[in-house]
Order: structure tokens, then sequence, then C-alpha cells
């Protein structure tokens, strides 16, 4: 049975990934996983259960805000679905085998991927990476096959979307911000689907917990859910009106941040 204390900190945490989501462009799932992580701890769950049922659950939560996002991108007209089509089997594929990977790996190894990734990302927005070609051009198959391979690997590995991977490929191949913005969002719902139905079948070690099944945590996922998609409007108008640049360092850096405290948690003492 849940506590008024725990489904206030899980809707916070939805409120605060769909917010920083529309503010800064950036999947919810690098706030989502930490964030329930350190949740089923104060749960007190099991280290090595808090981890996967975070990556697990973050997938289910990932179904709402593709399909919220995707419709929003769609009817503005940025949802290129020639490419979705085109790149949909490799990111199932890819998906399938991080997903198989992950279940083998310990929450020690998930931990320090996941501490990993976060550290990439907080430097590539400090850096304020894009790629800028002299001449795009179409995507040709064979890289497009590698990229939703990479994109559902790291998907099924982490449980968070693509976006890390896809829209700097897609503004590489030459489409709008908004075109892949839009696009990224349409990949990302595939990806959520295939993951959870992968997670629901898998199981996790320790203790049996009420509210899951397989490595989703339901409560969590209807509680987080709603408040990500509530978020990410109020993101998108505070992107108007606050500075955006100072503010996108700060989450940086608070990435960077999370992602070190996930590794130092994992570095042996003397």
């Amino acid at each position: 049975m849940l506590s008024i204390l725990d489904v206030s900190l899980f809707a916070g945490l939805g409120l605060l990934a769909g917010t920083l989501a529309g503010l800064f462009g950036i999947g919810g799932g690098m706030v989502i996983v930490p964030g329930l992580f350190y949740l089923f701890q104060v749960m007190a769950l099991s280290e090595a259960s808090a981890m996967h049922l975070a990556v697990g659950s973050s997938m289910g939560i990932m179904i709402f805000t593709a399909i919220a996002s995707t419709w929003s991108h769609h009817r503005r007209g940025d949802v290129q679905w020639g490419i979705v089509g085109q790149i949909l089997p490799a990111i199932a594929v890819g998906v399938l085998t991080g997903k198989g990977l992950a279940h083998n790996l310990s929450a020690a190894a998930l931990e320090i991927c996941f501490g990993l990734f976060l550290l990439f990302v907080s430097l590539k927005m400090l850096l304020n990476w894009l790629p800028t070609p002299e001449e795009p051009s179409p995507p040709r198959f064979g890289l497009t096959a590698l990229v939703g391979i990479a994109v559902g690997f790291k998907s099924g590995v982490l449980g968070i979307g693509g976006g890390a991977i896809s829209v700097p490929f897609l503004l590489y191949s030459g489409f709008s911000m908004g075109q892949a913005s839009g696009t990224s969002s349409a990949f990302t719902l595939p990806i959520a689907l295939i993951g959870t139905l992968l997670c629901v079948t898998l199981t996790i070690p320790g203790q049996a917990i009420p509210g899951t099944l397989g490595t989703v945590y339901w409560p969590a996922v209807a509680l987080v859910a709603p408040f990500t998609m509530l978020g990410a409007p109020l993101g998108t108008r505070l992107c108007h009106v606050v500075p955006a640049q100072r503010l996108k360092r700060l989450f940086a850096l608070f990435l960077l941040f999370v992602g070190g405290r996930l590794l130092w948690g994992q570095m042996p003492l003397a």
C-alpha cells in the first residue's frame, strides 16, 4: 500500500520529468529512471530490485508520453512517417537485443551504464554539440538500419528513449529540428511498446513486490505517466519566457551530478 508521501513523490517526479522534457526537448527517461531508482530505495526495496524495476517501469511510462508527443508532432506535420517505417524493424532488433542484455546484467552494471550515459549527455549539453553538415542528404538504408539498432539497443538496456542518438542522426540527414524531434518521438512509441511487452515477461531477483508484473511496477506507471503529460506543455511554455540556455547548463550539471553519483556508488572503497 502506497503512502501519501509515496504518491506525492511519484506525481512530483512525473511533473518534473515532463516539464524538463518540454523545456529542453530531452526524453523524460533521463530523469525518470534515476528518480524511480531512488524512490524505490526510499520504499525499502533492495538495490538489485530497484534498478531493474526503474528501467522496466520507465518503459511502461514511455508508452503514454510517446503517444502524446507523437500525436502532437503529427498534427504539426513534423513526423516523417516514411523513415519511421523504414527504421522500425531495426529498432525492434535493437530493443530485443538490449533488453536481453539488460536482464542478464547485475543492478551494479546497469547503474554504471546509466551513469556513463548521463555523463555523456551532460557533457553534450554543456558543449552545445549539434551536427552541422555542409551538404545534408537523405539517410541511406544501411546507415538507417545501424542507427535503428543502436537506438533500440540503448533504449532496451537503459529504459529510455533514443533521442540522444536519433535526433543528431536526423539533423545530420538534413531534417529540420522540428522534423527531427517529431520523428524521434515516433521512434519512441514502438520502443516503449516492445520494451514493455518484454519487461512484463521478465522476473527480477529478490522479494515479490505487490503491484509488479515482470519488471514493471504499475502503480508508478499510473502515477508518473499522467503528470509527465501535464508537465510537457508547461515546459514548452516556460522555454519561451525563461532564459533556456542558462537553465540548460544547470540541467546538464544536474545530470552530471546524478551520473557521477551512480558511478561513485559502484566504486570500491579503499
